[in-house]
């Protein structure tokens, strides 16, 4: 099988004097996070992916109709040929890493892209055409991070590159934004209602019931009545 049996032809791009924004719009609309760069002529010049752009933006602090697409395209590029086959494609994409692989004809003009997705449903659509194990392990290979597939003789500058640094715009911005964001949540906030606290009820002061003087008296003895003395006899 080769790859103009399953690259996407007539892919979207960009031109080299756009900006990132363009990029951003084929992209969306495209549903894919790769995007072609073509010189005037349509020559392919370069590549982006979505990274690519949200890198850009952070670290250099500003917003992607700001930046050219220059500012983030990869211009070392791997292309296949329309007449490649599906194991030369994958052999490309595991040396350089890639998901994706732009189809370019003789001239260099732009022709399809083939993704790493186009092998995937192939292999599992005709099995008898593509080895789904070679597609496994070849995206296994991608996969890989990139310290670990780096040749061994490569130096250790050029495995640990280190990113660069966000610059001091952008925490200011950022500080910006969180005060203002802040600020905003605080005057349309709505005010708290109000506490009212109610007294709870004083209990009913009871005057004890009068009780019978039966009932008071039982158990005590009645009390003795004083003797009379005995009158005396007339003499």
């Amino acid at each position: 099988m080769q790859a103009k049996e399953l690259m996407a032809r007539e892919p979207r791009a960009v031109r080299l004097h756009e900006r990132l924004d363009a990029a951003a719009r084929v992209m969306w609309e495209q549903d894919c996070g790769f995007c072609p760069v073509l010189d005037s002529t349509g020559v392919l010049i370069g590549v982006l992916t979505d990274r690519d752009l949200c890198m850009a933006a952070y670290t250099q602090g500003k917003a992607l109709f700001e930046l050219p697409v220059t500012a983030a395209m990869a211009r070392s590029v791997r292309t296949v040929r329309a007449e490649d086959t599906v194991q030369a494609v994958l052999a490309v994409m595991q040396q350089a890493q890639v998901h994706r692989a732009p189809v370019v004809d003789a001239r260099g003009m732009l022709v399809g892209i083939i993704s790493t997705n186009d092998l995937v449903r192939a292999a599992a659509n005709r099995p008898a055409a593509i080895d789904a194990n070679l597609v496994i392990k070849a995206l296994a290979t991608i996969g890989a991070p990139r310290a670990l597939a780096v040749p061994a003789t490569a130096t250790a500058s050029a495995v640990a590159t280190p990113r660069p640094a966000a610059p001091a715009e952008v925490a200011k911005v950022r500080s910006e934004t969180v005060a203002s964001v802040a600020t905003a949540v605080a005057a349309n906030a709505a005010p708290a209602s109000p506490v009212v606290t109610t007294p709870a009820p004083k209990a009913p002061v009871v005057a004890p019931a009068p009780v019978p003087a039966a009932t008071a008296n039982k158990g005590k003895k009645p009390a003795e009545k004083p003797k009379s003395k005995p009158k005396g006899k007339k003499g």
